[in-house]
């Protein structure tokens, strides 16, 4: 899994490419630990690029918008593969979410103001 983070305006993007697994979870934690250091309000989850996510991966991102939702924030999902659509159908978890067709379209709807966008990339062990 590798995850490449920029910041639209005021908004986060991570978009996640590969597999997330039992594995590689932490990775998605630390991630999402520093953007609540960071006091990050709003955030898109990316998932054009992934192929995969199990339970585990389904649970760090639950957690993560329980989390950003206490904080008077918002996170949405991006992008998913059919795959995708139908894991986050089965588990009913497209209701819990907000999933958008486009990462364009997800940021749209979090937009909030300025900024210059910053990049970086993390790849798990």
């Amino acid at each position: 899994m590798t995850i490449t983070t920029h910041e639209v305006d005021d908004i986060a993007v991570a978009e996640v490419s590969g597999q997330i697994n039992f594995q590689n979870t932490q990775t998605l934690k630390d991630l999402f630990s520093e953007l609540e250091a960071r006091n990050q309000k709003a955030i898109v989850v990316d998932l054009k690029e992934t192929e995969y996510i199990d339970g585990f991966g389904l649970s760090v991102l639950v957690n993560l918008s329980r989390s950003v939702y206490k904080g008077g924030g918002k996170l949405s999902l991006s992008s998913l593969n059919r795959e995708l659509q139908r894991i986050f159908t089965k588990t009913k978890l497209d209701r819990w979410f907000d999933i958008y067709e486009s990462q364009e379209e997800a940021c749209r709807k979090l937009k909030r103001g300025g900024g210059k966008p910053r990049t970086r990339e993390r790849k798990s062990a």
